[in-house]
């Protein structure tokens, strides 16, 4: 049987490619911990997470503010560089965010109370799933193409 060089070419590119691609999702699997952090900005996402190779675990810090904006009705959604969760850019914050415990809410489950864009609007209780959107790459927290802050990191034994 022979295989034409053009044939190998083509499956090469094809298997580069796809090992190329971004993952999308699925940090849980793969980070210890993460947690909101707790430097009073209820939108940073620091995660220890395992690097490609399992030799080290880093801890970075992801700004959610670049994963999600909030729409009209006060409900978060996933969007690139978004309008934020809790800053002056949307004029209509969220608060009381939090993410589950494991217990009685997933651990991976980011909730906030938004407020709609109407004025007197009330707030509404938005969440997502984190492990939906953010990724472990190499041990850096990721959504879209923005890549958590470097902390720090430790050897595994």
């Amino acid at each position: 049987m022979q295989i034409s060089i053009a044939s190998l070419l083509l499956l090469l590119v094809a298997s580069t490619s796809a090992t190329l691609e971004k993952r999308v999702g699925g940090y849980d699997a793969t980070c210890l911990e993460v947690r909101l952090d707790d430097n009073g900005n209820p939108q940073d996402l620091t995660g220890d997470c395992d690097s490609n190779t399992g030799k080290w675990t880093r801890k970075t810090r992801l700004d959610l503010n670049l994963c999600y904006s909030v729409d009209g009705d006060g409900h978060m959604f996933a969007q690139s560089g978004g309008h934020g969760l809790n800053n002056s850019n949307t004029g209509f914050p969220c608060e009381k965010c939090f993410n589950g415990n494991g217990y009685e809410v997933p651990k991976t489950y980011y909730a906030c109370d938004c407020t709609p864009y109407a004025e007197g609007g009330i707030y509404t209780h938005s969440g997502v799933d984190l492990d939906a959107l953010i990724s472990n790459e190499d041990g850096f927290l990721t959504c879209f193409n923005h890549t958590a802050v470097f902390l720090s990191e430790f050897i595994n034994f």
